[in-house]
């Protein structure tokens, strides 16, 4: 799915892309031979953050609306993500990490419209922060998810890349021990963190069975 970057515009612009691409898929199911109460969402990096921000947002459908595809829900059976981001807070960053000064990197600015050191405490940059971050949003009624990582789970420090850290497994662990809290499936997997149990193999079985179920 093709979604504007944020070197066009800040979020919430590449959400919402992706949310009228669900509700696209919605609106032409019958034409494309689909189920439309079964569509999950999968993506790496960027893509990944997408898919589980539309997991946990609740539903953007405008019931109201005189556009016919806007009037679709959003709501997803399932997310699988490659090295994803389950927060884009960069308070969450440092206090998962431990690095209460941990610099945000050339990204996040960008995504906020953040143009300078003194935004990141501006209420506007908190509220977008928070608003941004699929964990933020948990709830009980939420997507089942299985991540999967690249890189092992090693240790921060300030002088790591934000590239690193941004797709850390850490973020997936993180996500796993929320949802499993309120009764969720999470899974998540990556060179040295293995689930104690794992029915699905890989992330493309866990999603070919949530679509099907």
């Amino acid at each position: 799915m093709n979604y504007r970057l944020s070197d066009v515009g800040p979020y919430p612009m590449m959400m919402e892309d992706c949310a009228r691409g669900i509700q696209t898929i919605r609106h032409c199911a019958e034409e494309w031979n689909l189920n439309p109460a079964k569509v999950a969402c999968y993506g790496g990096s960027a893509g990944a953050g997408i898919s589980l921000w539309l997991g946990f947002h609740e539903d953007l459908a405008d019931p109201d609306s005189e556009d016919p595809i806007a009037r679709q829900s959003t709501r997803i059976v399932a997310v699988g993500t490659m090295n994803g981001q389950s927060t884009y807070d960069l308070r969450d960053f440092r206090e998962w990490f431990g690095l209460p000064n941990l610099e945000p990197g050339p990204a996040l600015p960008a995504f906020y419209g953040v143009e300078s050191p003194e935004d990141w405490e501006s209420d506007r940059v908190k509220q977008l922060m928070t608003e941004a971050s699929s964990i933020h949003h948990l709830t009980t009624d939420d997507a089942p998810v299985y991540m999967t990582y690249s890189r092992p789970n090693t240790p921060v420090t300030a002088e790591t890349e934000s590239s690193i850290w941004v797709h850390h497994v850490k973020l997936g662990l993180k996500l796993q021990e929320a949802m499993q809290k309120v009764g969720l499936e999470c899974l998540v997997t990556g060179p040295d963190v293995k689930p104690e149990n794992d029915p699905y193999g890989s992330m493309e079985e866990f999603l070919i069975r949530k679509v099907k179920g």
